[in-house]
Formats: structure tokens, sequence, C-alpha cells
């Protein structure tokens, strides 16, 4: 028998996967312990979940949440920054601490044997973390330098733009590290306030996934936390999208760049929405993997870029869907046409069922590979907790990509992208872009690197 290197093997029916089993116990100051065995290997993989993210920075305090969030690892409890990273490095244990828009997140990964003197430091990040000023100015100063830095990415500009340009100066329409302005103005009781409001029991939950013993490691979980109080939770800021009756360009001027950040899209939908398994099938056909239409008409067919994506921003509350893209400038405005094109097209329903076919395969046969290990594992139950997922969630998340429609590809494409109300934000160089992109039929405005408008 010969074999056609030229015809790609078909894709081999889905191996059976099962989630690991979930034990939930809620403690009665309102934390949530849910434990994932796990004995793969001797490791286990702790987190904790803050249901309070940058969405609560105000414009004033922009970055204070991620602020925040940098500064529990240095020094907790009895121990100052120095014993806490001595202490955790003598018991094979990494620390972990950040924040989004929607949630911050504590992280502790130990060896199984190690957990319970790991999982006592822990416990001290979440309840009693120093917070100390030196330590402010110092993670300030870096986050000032970064800042600085960012002013010279034309990636960095476009997105940060895009956002406030949909959002406004409310919630997600900031950036998550805030900006130079805003930082340097929050001050270590700023950090304590923020701390003390939203790292309480009654707003989080505690993940534990890995090598042990459920019935022992929801004891753990529930003597080191059972004493904490509950506090009162502020109500969720509420985001404040704008509308556009049109599409239009923002255009920012960076005279030296070779290549133009382009981002093109609008509001979005929250992670809640009924229609997340069509969104998720119909935007990897359309840009969210490698062989999407986007990338594959952008980088393949027409040598544009070296990769292109669009993304549904999936949050608490809506998201924005944008597609992005770097280009070279003098193909900026063909970039820009072929992009508004696939938008258009995806909303026919013109979907071939092989492709169809092809992208949910690689969906569903890349699944289980992402929730294997104990942080896998770990990490989709922070997912499961944030948005309220069934508790069958990922047992049956192959099973729901698979009954994907291209009536249900269309539906979504014509409910969710609007190609004829996007905002396009393009970084490049004005001189040579400017003409062009005048020719698409849709206003350009031109804005400065802090979004002003300029003449």
């Amino acid at each position: 028998m010969t074999l056609d290197r030229n015809v790609a093997p078909q894709p081999g029916p889905p191996r059976p996967y099962h989630f690991p089993h979930v034990a939930r116990r809620t403690l009665d100051n309102g934390l949530r312990l849910l434990v994932a065995e796990n004995h793969n290997a001797p490791l286990v993989s702790v987190r904790s979940l803050v249901r309070s993210g940058a969405d609560f920075d105000t414009p004033e305090l922009a970055g204070l949440a991620s602020l925040t969030a940098a500064l529990l690892d240095e020094g907790a409890g009895i121990r100052d920054a120095v014993l806490l990273a001595e202490d955790l490095g003598l018991l094979g244990a990494s620390l972990g601490s950040g924040a989004d828009w929607d949630a911050s997140f504590i992280s502790v990964d130990s060896l199984s044997r190690t957990f319970a003197e790991a999982f006592a430091i822990f416990a001290d990040v979440n309840r009693r973390p120093m917070l100390p000023q030196a330590s402010l100015e110092r993670v300030q100063s870096e986050r000032l330098m970064e800042l600085i830095q960012q002013r010279d990415e034309p990636a960095s500009i476009a997105g940060k733009r895009f956002s406030n340009l949909i959002y406004g100066r409310g919630a997600y329409g900031n950036t998550i590290i805030g900006n130079p302005q805003s930082v340097a103005r929050i001050t270590v009781d700023d950090v304590r306030s923020y701390f003390a409001t939203h790292y309480v029991p009654n707003n989080g939950s505690i993940v534990i996934a890995g090598d042990v013993n459920t019935e022992s490691a929801l004891d753990t979980a529930s003597r080191f936390f059972d004493d904490w109080p509950a506090a009162d939770i502020p109500p969720r800021p509420e985001v404040s999208p704008k509308t556009f009756e049109s599409s239009r360009i923002y255009l920012i001027d960076r005279p030296t760049a070779v290549q133009s950040e382009i981002r093109i899209g609008h509001i979005g939908i929250a992670r809640s929405t009924e229609d997340y398994f069509s969104l998720s099938v119909m935007n990897a056909l359309l840009g969210g993997v490698f062989n999407s239409r986007i990338n594959l008409n952008l980088r393949e067919k027409h040598g544009y870029t070296y990769g292109a994506r669009s993304l549904f921003a999936f949050r608490r509350q809506a998201g924005p869907f944008v597609v992005s893209a770097p280009v070279r400038n003098e193909v900026t405005r063909e970039s820009v046409t072929e992009v508004l094109a696939e938008l258009r097209r995806i909303r026919t329903g013109d979907v071939e069922t092989q492709e169809l076919e092809d992208t949910k395969n690689y969906m569903m046969g890349s699944f289980p590979s992402s929730v294997q290990s104990s942080s896998d594992i770990a990490g989709r139950l922070l997912d499961m907790e944030l948005y309220d997922l069934p508790t069958d969630y990922f047992d049956r998340y192959r099973e729901n990509i698979g009954a994907v429609s291209k009536t249900d590809v269309e539906h979504v494409a014509q409910k969710y992208i609007d190609p004829d109300r996007a905002i396009i934000v393009i970084v490049g160089n004005a001189e040579q872009i400017r003409e062009p992109l005048g020719t698409l039929g849709m206003p350009v405005h031109e804005l400065d690197i802090e979004g002003l408008a300029i003449g």
C-alpha cells in the first residue's frame, strides 16, 4: 500500500476524558473550598480566587488591584519578604499573585510531601500580608518604568487606545497596570484599603488540585480559614461601553514605525452568554487559531503579516471583540479591507462542512492536553468558580463543541459581529498611511498616544 503524503490523515475518534471529581465545602464565613485529586505526579497546586480585580479600579487609581496583588509576596505573617522566599524555597514551593480584569489570584505550587507547610504560608499571604511602604515604592518604580517603555511600543499603544475608545474611563477602559499618573498617585493606604475591602472570605474561593487526600485537604483548608471574618462586599462597577453608529478610523502617528499595529472591533459579550460554545467555534474559524480565515488571508495569501488573530475577551461583563494584526505600512489599507471582508463573509453562512469539522476536531482534540497537570486543573476550577459554570462543564466541553452547527456559526456571527459599526485603531507612520486610509470611505480621526485629538 502506497502512502499518499499529499493527503492529511483523518483524525481518529476523541479519546475518552473525564475531569477529576471535585469535592466542595462552604465555610460559615462564605469561603468556598474545592478539591480535585490528581495523582499523576507528587505535586499540589493551590489557588485563591478573589472576585474583585481591575474592574474596581477608578480612573484616578488605575492599577490599584494589580499593585495590591504584586505586594502580597513582600512579607506575610511573621515572615518578611526574604524569609518568605527562603522558607518557600526550602519547601520546594513557589508563590505567585496577580490581578486580572475580574479577579485577583494567589497561587502556591508545592511537592505533595510539603503541602501542609506550604499551605500554612499560603494562608498567611491570603490573610496577613504586610504590604510594606518600602516595597510599594520599589514596585511603583518598576511599574512606572514598564509604563514608560510601553509608550514606545505600538502594540501597547493600540491596545490601550482601543479599550479606552470603547469603554471610556470607566471599568475595562483603563489598563490593568494603570498609567503613569495613576500609579504614582497610589499610596500604601490605598493598597491596604483595597486589600481589606476585597480580600475577604465571602468574596473568594480556594482551589486545591493534585496529589492529596480530599478530606484531609478540605480539613486543612478549613482549619486555616474558618475563623476568617466575613465582610460586606461593594457592588461591582458596571461597564459603560460607547456606541458607534458607523465605523471610523483612529490614527496614531509613530513616525519611525515600519509596521502598522491594527485593532478592529467593538463591544463583545459576557462569559455567561448561552452562545459561548457557538461563539468559540465561530471565532476559531474566523481568527482564533493558526489556520483561521483572517490569518490565512493576511499571512498565507497576501504576506501582509506574520500573524493576525481575532478574540472575544470573555469577562464577567461584556468584554471587547477585537481583530489584531501588525502589518507592513504600505499594505495597511489593504489589510483593513481584507479584515472587514472576512468579518462580512463569516456573517453570510459561507462555511464549508470540512472547514467546520476540522476546526471542531482541533478544539476537541487539544482540550485534554490543557487539563493534564494539577496546575491546569486548578486553573480550570478557578474558571468554574469565577464564571459560575455548571459542575459537569468540563466533562461536557467536547460534546458542546461538537454540537455546534453551520447554522449556529451563522447565527452568532450575525448577532455579535458588526463590521459596519467597528472602531479601527491604527498605530503607524501617519505620513505613509494617512492618504490610503482616507480612501476607505470612513472618517479618519488623528490622536496622540494619550488619546487626545490632534488638529
